[in-house]
């Protein structure tokens, strides 16, 4: 190589070598303010998106799922479909005594519902209107046994004899009579005047059984009562007066009939016998029970809380006006849903709920004196 070319040489390499110099203080500019720049960018940007986005980034979360307490009468279920517990449902009335006395008009039988869970039954036969113009017919409604007499003789009857006579309805009582010729239409036809009629060694019985206020439901194969036993160790909350029994026994069964069951708060209490009138409780023998009550819906609330500062915590977020809202009771967006809620401003007093869903509406008995 001359010394042209050698110069050369050590130009190019000159020259590279102060550009390699330059590019290294500017990389080295980049790096003391691009990455400082870059991370600041980052904390603003962090912080504007703090703001902007409250629920961005999350670390924790919490779940809440309405668990059956809303739904009255219902225990601390979440009811899926309300088909599936309408089946049987009816205003339970319940009683502490060993026994009660299930009045089907419609089948004339007699049957005795026993706590340990027999069931006896005895043919019987009703009042039959038909019979003369002093004849009445059996009726329906839940009825208590106030009075109880071996040997009865009729005021109305031409002194006839009634044996074992346990009135439950005004002057309508379960008794035998005089002879055996009537035992043909027992668990046949409505033959009596209007008591019920029963063979002697029945009557006998039924009247060791039964203490005084053993229940007697009456029906013609419908009621929208039933009656149960408490257990025996049960007693009410407190000591309730005459006007609060008949207040809770026509609400229970107004909420009933008006598909409100497991919307409105139920008192669980045995009945005191003597709050039920010689005319008997109304038990809804001439109104059906919905298909269908009104329930609550279930809802699962998921709230995802924001790893930031500035958030609500847990017991806030589920006490805010957004959860209250959310997990509000719903009822069922139906005509008659919504017809039955209506129904409520019905009533402007406990006197006139008492009227219709408490006082039996066939009334007092008409009292026909002794032939002269």
């Amino acid at each position: 190589m001359d010394s042209k070319e050698s110069d050369i040489g050590m130009l190019n390499f000159s020259s590279n070598e102060a550009n390699s110099e330059i590019n290294e203080k500017r990389n080295a500019k980049l790096y003391s303010f691009g990455i400082p720049g870059i991370i600041l960018a980052f904390v603003i940007f962090g912080f504007v998106g703090s703001h902007s986005y409250k629920y961005n980034t999350f670390k924790n979360s919490t779940e809440f799922e309405t668990q059956g307490g809303e739904i009255k009468n219902a225990g601390k279920f979440n009811i899926l479909s309300s088909e599936d517990i309408n089946v049987g449902l009816k205003d339970t009335v319940y009683t502490n005594k060993n026994c009660w006395l299930e009045l089907r008009i419609d089948e004339q039988m007699l049957y005795q519902h026993w706590r340990d869970g027999r069931i006896e039954k005895y043919p019987v036969s009703t009042g039959n209107k038909y019979g003369d113009t002093e004849a009445l017919e059996s009726r329906p409604g839940l009825f208590a046994i106030f009075v109880k007499e071996e040997h009865h003789i009729s005021s109305q009857f031409n002194a006839a004899n009634m044996y074992h006579f346990m009135p439950f309805n005004q002057g309508i009582g379960f008794h035998s009579i005089d002879g055996k010729a009537y035992y043909g239409h027992l668990g046949v036809r409505p033959s009596s005047h209007g008591c019920i009629r029963m063979k002697h060694e029945d009557a006998k019985k039924l009247f060791k059984d039964c203490d005084y206020g053993t229940l007697v439901l009456a029906s013609k194969g419908y009621s929208a009562r039933a009656v149960a036993f408490a257990p025996v160790d049960f007693q009410n909350g407190k000591e309730f007066t005459k006007d609060e029994y008949k207040k809770m026994l026509a609400s229970n069964l107004y909420n009933l009939l008006n598909g409100r069951y497991y919307i409105e708060e139920r008192e669980k209490f045995v009945v005191e016998p003597k709050v039920i009138p010689v005319s008997g409780v109304y038990s809804g023998y001439d109104r059906k029970i919905p298909e269908k009550q009104i329930i609550p819906r279930s809802y699962v609330a998921h709230y995802e809380i924001p790893d930031r500062l500035n958030v609500k915590t847990n017991l806030d977020i589920l006490e805010d006006e957004h959860s209250k809202e959310f997990i509000k009771l719903v009822s069922n967006d139906t005509e008659a849903g919504e017809q039955n809620l209506n129904n409520q401003s019905m009533f402007s007093s406990r006197d006139s709920l008492v009227k219709q869903y408490f006082n039996n509406p066939i009334g007092i008995l008409p009292y026909f004196g002794p032939k002269k």
